[in-house]
């Protein structure tokens, strides 16, 4: 099913306009020499509206795109490219590009998901956060749960990230440091308490 679903959204990025099922499936027999149906088991319109999340399917007019959000982000990759490391690697920087500087690593994978049928996981067999860890010439953790791209770190809004601590301890040791709050000259037992 990925592979049909990366099949269709690669045609349907091509397309500047909503296109017809019958359109579609001419376009998917000519490309992959076998149907979406033979290889789903079910109507084109029906595995459409299966996928409603990536398909903006008309069954009343006949006519299918993709939703807005996947229109946005950056070119689909090559289906037949080889899933390995450096793949993810190479997806996330272009889609931190089209959705950042800085993103939350779930919404991330959710794209990477959305965009290539497999998550990440299964293909690097390992967390993202250790992906970026061993690429951090590419990638830089900016906390709370964001990455952004190392070339990425002197733009405005990482770096209002990177000022920002994000555990309590941070929070507390950088309002220890606020010079607007004035140290008394005696320091007594009521100050700590």
């Amino acid at each position: 099913y990925a592979e049909v679903s990366r099949g269709v959204q690669n045609i349907l990025k091509e397309q500047q306009e909503p296109i017809t099922i019958e359109v579609l499936e001419s376009l998917f027999e000519q490309r992959f020499h076998t149907s979406i149906t033979d290889v789903v088991g079910m109507s084109t319109g029906e595995y459409l509206l299966r996928k409603e999340n990536i398909f903006d399917y008309h069954p009343d007019r006949g006519t299918v795109f993709l939703q807005s959000g996947l229109l946005a982000g950056p070119p689909m990759a090559d289906p037949n490219a080889v899933r390995d490391e450096d793949f993810v690697v190479r997806e996330f920087e272009q889609l931190i590009e089209a959705m950042g500087p800085v993103v939350y690593i779930s919404t991330l994978c959710g794209k990477f998901i959305q965009r290539n049928g497999t998550s990440v996981t299964s293909i690097i067999s390992t967390r993202p956060l250790d992906l970026f860890k061993r690429h951090n010439d590419v990638f830089m953790m900016v906390g709370a749960g964001n990455v952004t791209l190392r070339r990425m770190e002197h733009s405005p809004e990482v770096q209002r990230l990177m000022d920002k601590p994000t555990t309590k301890s941070g929070r507390a040791a950088k309002v220890s440091t606020d010079p607007r709050l004035p140290v008394p000259d005696d320091l007594t037992e009521q100050h700590v308490v």
